[in-house]
């Protein structure tokens, strides 16, 4: 009898920690965001999406390059890509480029860019003030489009860092849900 109320008892004890474990597995991601935010890691800018009507900063003497680059899926649908490569600024001063993105297919293309800032600590003094990538874009059939991107770097960018890489990795979103 008292084996059969151990038995019981740990079997309840071992559903608690599969459920708490499963609960736990839900919360990681969320988590992961809220870290990589509040720190900058994994370049993550998502703490930086603001639009702002007008920068402010003064503009430093210090000069500084910003690189470009992006990354699509292998499947060549849509041909992403920087108008260039790289610029010098100042930090303080308001900069654009434009990112391009061709439709390659007969259909609709539709999707989102993430951002992506290196070196890490550079992410918390990138101001993106209009970007693309803060929301979801339609391509239609062999359209091709300029995509802006305004910016500008924070004064208080520690000089130690002399080139900050900016970098966007389109994903498609595949199976688009109507509303009714």
């Amino acid at each position: 009898m008292k084996e059969k109320k151990l038995n019981i008892k740990t079997a309840k004890k071992l559903i608690f920690i599969c459920f708490s474990m499963f609960l736990f597995s839900f919360a990681l991601i969320p988590l992961y965001n809220v870290i990589c935010d509040v720190t900058g890691l994994n370049g993550n800018t998502s703490n930086l999406k603001e639009k702002v009507d007008s920068y402010t900063e003064s503009v430093s003497s210090k000069k500084l390059n910003i690189q470009f680059i992006s990354h699509q899926p292998n499947n060549k649908k849509l041909t992403f890509k920087p108008s260039e490569f790289e610029m010098e600024v100042s930090p303080g001063k308001i900069y654009s480029t434009m990112y391009l993105a061709t439709n390659n297919t007969s259909s609709n293309i539709v999707g989102q860019a993430v951002p992506s800032v290196s070196p890490n600590e550079a992410s918390k003094y990138l101001k993106k003030i209009e970007c693309f990538c803060f929301e979801e874009q339609t391509f239609k059939p062999g359209e091709v489009t300029n995509l802006p991107l305004y910016f500008a770097i924070d004064e208080k960018m520690p000089k130690r860092i002399k080139t900050v890489t900016l970098s966007y990795s389109f994903f498609e979103i595949m199976n688009v849900s109507k509303k009714n």
